[in-house]
């Protein structure tokens, strides 16, 4: 058996074990897919398979035995472990440093002392394959997220690991993107014996595993095939999953109010290879009630329209007006209290010693006349206002973000990759802050990859894309619209059947 996992349980101290008795097994050739809610245990049982756990993160209980071919990861030399497991985390830049897009890639290689011109062609062949390109010579920390993922997963393949373990792997990344993972995975079966992937959506790679395990209550189910588990939806309401097939909802009506942001020519100083800036001459609004669902590839310019606005990226051209009144002068600080930012990973904005000390500097931004108390329960944190929100794990820290800009009485809130969108709990949580938001006459803009949570929650569509907004509109009309079939991505799918039909 290639890996080998026995009655692990797994704690952090707390009275209940994070993980209960999980038992799995995968035979060379197998790629196995583990789903669960946020907070369900998949991350920690992903560092427990690849040997980070507990080569590198000790844990406060750890009972049973992970084998891979029969060896011990427990106490496997370093070395020898991670040469034969490829491992993704579930942050990529837990993984990442401010070095070049190939010296990363070639850094598994070169710390094994493979010959140099080996490395460079390994190198090439990895960046052509995944279509990274047009990244070369660029440092890494200037990527945005989804190239950052893929960056890493080139570097976990470089070595050609016996056993690759994914954690969220296609969290940032376009719909194109995803393909591009999905072809080297196969591509990698030449040398990859076996990969276990822990998702939320399993839709997205379902053409290259097999085999299904869900999480829930602390449980490993027993492996099954997933083909037929997609079109079971109550197999994943009982995980506190969306089910993955699920029919396109109704979409929220929505009459706009007053412009709470108006951006006109907008053109960057962030420039491509080429010359061209990121974004040039683009135009956007954004009005009291509506949630903006905002969509392009990796590397289109999302991040860098949401940094600008957010004045966190200079500008060459162009104006940016906040409720009426023009904000080219305005810092950082001025700007934040009318712009809350919750971004995919919340530990890059947290400061304050308690949860409780963060919400508190968020109302005293604004004037949010709730106690800080409440807002914290609604948001699935209540008896946690004296937590560090450091020890809060990523999908509380999520939580805690909504709370936080809701609190703040901005009247725009920026919301990027929601972690939390994908699990039935997760999901509620989000709808609560994006009704809270436009019920009181304040707006939200979405950026997500996740065409689905767009589709079921956005009041309107842009896409970003060769500088500028090239659809802006009605979110029904969007999938249909000449920008959209551009990319070449499915749309979500329930549209994409009721177009069927």
């Amino acid at each position: 058996m290639l890996l080998a996992a026995d009655k692990l349980t797994l704690g952090f101290g707390t009275s209940e074990p994070l993980l209960r008795d999980a038992t799995l097994a995968l035979a060379p050739g197998g790629r196995l897919l583990v789903c669960g809610a946020t907070g369900s245990g998949k991350t920690t049982l992903m560092m427990t398979l690849a040997g980070v756990i507990p080569q590198i993160t000790p844990i406060a209980r750890y009972e049973g035995r992970v084998a891979l071919n029969g060896e011990d990861v427990a106490t496997l030399l370093r070395d020898a472990l991670f040469s034969r497991v490829g491992y993704v985390a579930q942050s990529a830049e837990d993984q990442l440093w401010d070095l070049s897009v190939e010296d990363i890639i070639a850094f598994p290689l070169e710390n094994r002392a493979t010959p140099r011109d080996e490395v460079r062609a390994r190198v090439r062949y990895l960046m052509e394959d995944l279509e990274l390109t047009e990244l070369a010579g660029r440092r890494v920390l200037t990527l945005s997220g989804g190239e950052r993922r893929m960056v890493v997963l080139a570097a976990a393949l470089a070595s050609r690991p016996e056993l690759l373990v994914l954690d969220e792997p296609t969290t940032g990344l376009d719909p194109a993107a995803r393909e591009r993972l999905c072809r080297a995975l196969e591509q990698a079966a030449e040398h990859v014996s076996g990969v276990v992937i822990a998702e939320q959506d399993p839709a997205h790679l379902a053409p290259v595993t097999q085999s299904l395990a869900l999480i829930a209550e602390g449980t490993l189910s027993a492996v099954t095939p997933l083909a037929p588990a997609l079109d079971d939806a109550a197999l994943w309401t009982r995980a506190g999953l969306l089910p993955p097939r699920k029919p396109s909802g109704l979409r929220p009506a929505v009459t706009p109010g007053r412009e709470l942001l108006r951006v006109r020519g907008l053109q960057t100083r962030l420039a491509r290879a080429s010359g061209k800036p990121v974004l040039d001459g683009l135009d956007l609004t954004l009005r009291a009630g509506e949630v903006l669902g905002v969509i392009g590839r990796n590397g289109a310019g999302k991040t860098t329209l949401m940094k600008s606005v957010l004045g966190l990226m200079p500008v060459a051209a162009g104006e940016i007006a906040l409720d009426g009144q023009a904000a080219q002068g305005w810092t950082t600080a001025r700007r934040a209290r009318h712009i809350a930012y919750v971004p995919q990973s919340m530990r890059q904005i947290l400061f304050h010693m308690t949860a409780a000390e963060e919400v508190a500097f968020a109302r005293s931004m604004g004037e949010g006349h709730e106690d800080t108390e409440t807002v914290l329960a609604r948001y699935g944190l209540g008896g946690q206002g004296e937590t560090n929100p450091f020890a809060l794990s990523a999908r509380q820290q999520g939580q805690l973000g909504l709370a936080c800009a809701e609190a703040s009485g901005a009247a725009i809130a920026i919301v990027d990759e929601p972690l939390l969108a994908r699990d039935l709990a997760g999901r509620a949580l989000l709808e609560t802050f994006l009704g809270r938001m436009t019920s009181q006459g304040r707006a939200v803009m979405l950026i997500s990859h996740d065409l689905e949570l767009v589709d079921d929650v956005a009041t309107r569509l842009a896409l970003v894309g060769e500088g500028h907004i090239p659809y802006d509109g009605p979110v029904g009309e969007g999938w249909q619209s000449r920008a959209f079939a551009a990319l070449g991505w499915p749309a979500p799918y329930g549209t994409a059947r009721e177009s069927a039909a």
